[in-house]
This record gives C-alpha cells, sequence and structure tokens, in this order.
C-alpha cells in the first residue's frame, strides 16, 4: 500500500513494515509510522527510533550504549565553544529537526563560521560537532545490509539496523587505519534507491512477514 493511502486508511494489522527514503519529523515516512502506533499496530520503525536516529548527538549516546562504535562529538551552540575544545578539521552535523540530512567539514575558522551559520539556522540551534581523523562518506543500508566489503562498516550497519529499525537510511561513517565510527543517520535520497535495491527490499519484507 502506498503512505498516502494508508495515511487515509483504518487497517490494523499485527505488524506494519514501513518502508520509505526519509522518515524525518514532519515528513510522509514519520507520518506513516504515527499513523500506525494511533492504529495500535505494531510498527517498524517506531516513531521513538526515528527520533532519535535522526537527531545526532541522541543517536550517538544511543548507539554506544547499544555497542555500536561512535565518534567523539561536542554539542556546541557558538564557534568559540568549539575551537576551545576541539582542533581543526571537524565535521559539522545539524541538529534542528527541520535538518536536509547533511553535514560540512570545516579545515579552518573561516569555513567553521559558514558550516555553523547554515546548520544551526543562523545561530536559532545548537551543532553536533565531531573531530575528522580519518575518511568520511556516506553508506547506504537496507533493513541492516550495506554494500561494502568492509568488515567493520557492515557490522555498524547491522548493529544499527537492530538498535534503530531504519528499514531505509544513509550512514555516515568515518574510516581511518581499519577502524570505522558512525557519525550520523541521515535519509537516502529517492534516486539512490537502483532496481536491485528495490527487490532486495522487497525479499527482506517477505522473509519478515513470514517469520511473523
Amino acid at each position: 500500500m502506498k503512505p498516502k493511502e494508508f495515511l487515509k486508511s483504518s487497517i490494523k494489522e499485527d505488524l506494519i513494515i514501513n518502508v520509505n527514503n526519509d522518515y524525518r519529523y514532519m515528513k510522509t515516512g514519520y507520518y506513516v509510522s504515527l499513523r500506525a502506533e494511533v492504529l495500535g499496530c505494531k510498527v517498524i520503525p517506531s516513531t521513538e527510533d526515528i527520533l532519535d536516529a535522526y537527531r545526532t548527538p541522541i543517536m550517538l549516546l544511543r548507539a554506544s550504549r547499544a555497542g555500536i562504535p561512535t565518534a567523539q562529538s561536542l554539542l556546541a551552540g557558538t564557534v568559540k565553544q568549539i575551537i576551545s575544545e576541539l582542533d581543526f578539521p571537524v565535521v559539522v552535523f545539524p541538529v534542528n529537526p527541520f535538518s536536509l540530512g547533511t553535514f560540512r567539514v570545516a579545515y579552518n575558522r573561516s569555513a567553521l563560521y559558514r558550516a555553523v551559520k547554515s546548520l544551526s539556522m543562523n545561530y536559532r540551534y545548537t551543532v553536533c560537532v565531531q573531530p575528522l581523523f580519518g575518511n568520511i562518506g556516506c553508506f547506504k543500508s537496507l533493513f541492516g545490509v550495506c554494500p561494502s566489503k568492509n568488515e567493520q562498516i557492515l557490522k555498524i550497519s547491522r548493529l544499527v539496523y537492530e538498535e534503530f529499525k531504519l528499514p531505509v537510511c544513509n550512514l555516515v561513517i568515518q574510516i581511518s587505519d581499519d577502524k570505522a565510527s558512525l557519525c550520523s543517520i541521515i535519509p537516502l535520497k529517492e534516486d539512490e534507491l537502483a532496481p536491485e535495491d528495490l527487490m532486495s527490499i522487497s525479499s527482506e519484507i517477505s522473509r519478515i512477514l513470514e517469520e511473523t
């Protein structure tokens, strides 16, 4: 069933699997899970998991408690605070709930000012800042399966799904000297889902439903 059809329905099932490329607050993916919970259905992912996963400081804390390797982070409201506690280069992540799920790398003070001003919505919100210690990239995760040959990335992808139950997402991960650390979870764009991805998603849904 398409999301818009489900939002208008009163269908109650034992399990609703909400597959969407974007679960951010106030997006259709979020409202599908909210609607399922209002109807009394068990839903993957839950609204609690969605909200926690897309708020980077909360996600990192919860992920760390679940045994997932995470990057060191600082929640800051000013550039002065960041400079006093971290050395360049740094990665800046938004905390505001309307974020498009992006991040910026700052190698100097002027770049940091631009990044913080943009991602904090002109200093209305704090930002989450992490030291850049290696290569940083986005890795597609579909039901915890990531198309990577790096064993640490594969492990992080699996553990993130076990903890947050996001069927479709991008994992922002830093890699250095055979060490991988989770930095953030962000939405996928629709054009990032290839036909083979849709087949994998369909197969996984069938498997889950057979086990319930």
